[in-house]
């Protein structure tokens, strides 16, 4: 097994899914979360959302990057349409970003709102 050192950063993203596929499974097939471990369950979820948003600008950064170096071309199009690509990318990353930062800020307004049914 990989470990995350010497994991490629698409196996490290699949591992995410998996686990958070399998969280779904577990609270979807009826399992009672009481509120203080539904309350960590929102704080954990929200720190990876947090994590995500700082992600995505990243992989931007390194596509970028790539295109710069020549490591990264577009078939079937020259220099101005790879650009073009990359920018398209950057414009649906910022985006996926804003959408995980509402998603950071709502998640701690329902742990607040959780935050007295978890205090025994």
């Amino acid at each position: 097994m990989n470990t995350s050192a010497t994991a490629s950063p698409s196996l490290l993203a699949a591992d995410a899914g998996a686990t958070v596929h399998r969280l779904s499974r577990r609270v979807g097939d009826g399992e009672v979360v009481p509120p203080a471990e539904l309350y960590r369950v929102l704080g954990a979820l929200r720190l990876l959302a947090d994590d995500l948003a700082q992600l995505l600008p990243a992989l931007q950064g390194r596509l970028e990057d790539g295109l710069l170096s020549g490591q990264v071309v577009r078939h079937g199009g020259g220099t101005g349409a790879a650009w073009d690509s990359v920018g398209e990318v950057g414009r649906a990353l910022a985006h996926a970003g804003t959408v995980a930062l509402l998603m950071t800020k709502e998640l701690e307004n329902s742990q607040v709102a959780l935050r007295d049914l978890a205090t025994p």
